[in-house]
């Protein structure tokens, strides 16, 4: 049986409280939203919130004195009351207590508290960069490599041949249950 709305909606509330989730609403204006959407078409991201935690990893990883020689170029627009509200916009981003974290440590290297400033400088210099160079900040951060062993190996290869002996009309590589996950039983 499906979950109600109320249900998800109170699962992932759950979820958020154990990992320490916070919502930052990160104030902004259209430009930054629009360098923002471009940045993600051309990192082809779908979530803004994806594209914003890639930004901060990278960015973080450069360290604090590379950091600060890649905020230097910034040309914030600074936001005054005369600005039409309509013109203001708030991108939302949920953040774990790291992610948090970083901002405020990339704060702390150009002496600023406000978690939008820093956000909107990422935007603002990760689109100067242009659509090639900015893709190494929306880049995936890498993965643990896993290598089987050859026992492993020896016991998938053993698992093949008796499947295909088993079923000898079906040329191993069209067995259609060789969807590319194996499952070994015990039994």
């Amino acid at each position: 049986m499906a979950m109600s709305p109320k249900e998800r909606d109170k699962k992932r509330r759950e979820k958020q409280e154990r990992l320490g989730e916070q919502d930052l609403r990160i104030k902004a204006t259209a430009a930054h939203a629009a360098q923002l959407a471009d940045l993600m078409a051309w990192g082809e991201i779908t979530e803004s919130g994806e594209a914003l935690t890639l930004l901060i990893y990278h960015a973080h990883k450069l360290g604090r004195e590379k950091f600060t020689f890649f905020a230097a170029g910034a040309q914030l627009e600074i936001e005054s009351d005369q600005q039409i509200k309509a013109q203001r916009t708030e991108i939302r981003l949920m953040a774990r207590p790291g992610t948090a974290r970083q901002i405020e440590e990339m704060g702390g290297w150009i002496n600023t508290s406000d978690r939008s400033f820093v956000i909107r400088l990422l935007i603002e210099r990760a689109h100067a960069l242009g659509p090639i160079q900015a893709l190494t900040l929306l880049s995936l951060p890498p993965r643990h490599k896993f290598a089987i062993s050859d026992s492993v190996a020896r016991t998938l290869y053993e698992w093949r041949i008796q499947r295909q002996i088993r079923a000898k009309d079906i040329p191993l590589e069209d067995d259609p249950d060789d969807t590319g996950l194996l499952l070994l039983g015990t039994g």
